[in-house]
């Protein structure tokens, strides 16, 4: 075999292995990056079931400000204070929307803890809240769709007739 033959192999055989290696190595950190993403995800939803909750029942009348809600911890982890407070509330009507963050003002919401069976404070699971909307005008007769977001984006619907 010739002398100039021997090097083509030699170069395309010193190619091929660039090559390959190059390939391997951007497909193993693909398959790094799928990875870190699925436990993300993962991390996501055990979170999701950690924190969750369910409106359980409703009340309000007509020509009333206020609307109080009774919410269970359905979760399997205890919300803090600080937690709780960052809820959101969403009241819909056919014509008005209300959108309450925690406070003491119109608009806004309030709660206390009904069944606190270990005195700690902390919203347990199993626990019920009494949550009191406060709106800035009276309800008039009609449906209202009730709905209550924790911190995590985990919420729990209600359909209100007044």
């Amino acid at each position: 075999m010739p002398i100039g033959s021997l090097m083509t192999e030699f170069t395309l055989a010193v190619a091929a292995t660039i090559i390959a290696a190059t390939l391997a190595g951007v497909y193993f950190t693909s398959l790094n990056q799928v990875a870190d993403l699925q436990k993300i995800q993962v991390l996501g939803l055990k979170e999701q079931l950690y924190y969750r909750c369910d409106i359980i029942y409703a009340h309000s009348s007509d020509g009333a400000s206020t609307i109080k809600l009774w919410v269970k911890n359905t979760g399997f982890k205890d919300l803090p204070r600080e937690l709780i407070k960052k809820s959101e509330i969403m009241i819909l009507s056919r014509n008005k929307v209300y959108y309450l963050l925690y406070g003491d003002s119109a608009d806004s919401w309030n709660y206390k803890l009904l069944n606190d069976s270990d005195d700690d404070s902390r919203w347990d699971p199993s626990e019920t809240i009494e949550v009191e909307a406060h709106l800035s005008e009276s309800l008039t007769s009609g449906d209202y769709y009730l709905k209550i977001i924790l911190f995590n984006g985990a919420e729990s619907e209600y359909n209100l007739s007044v």
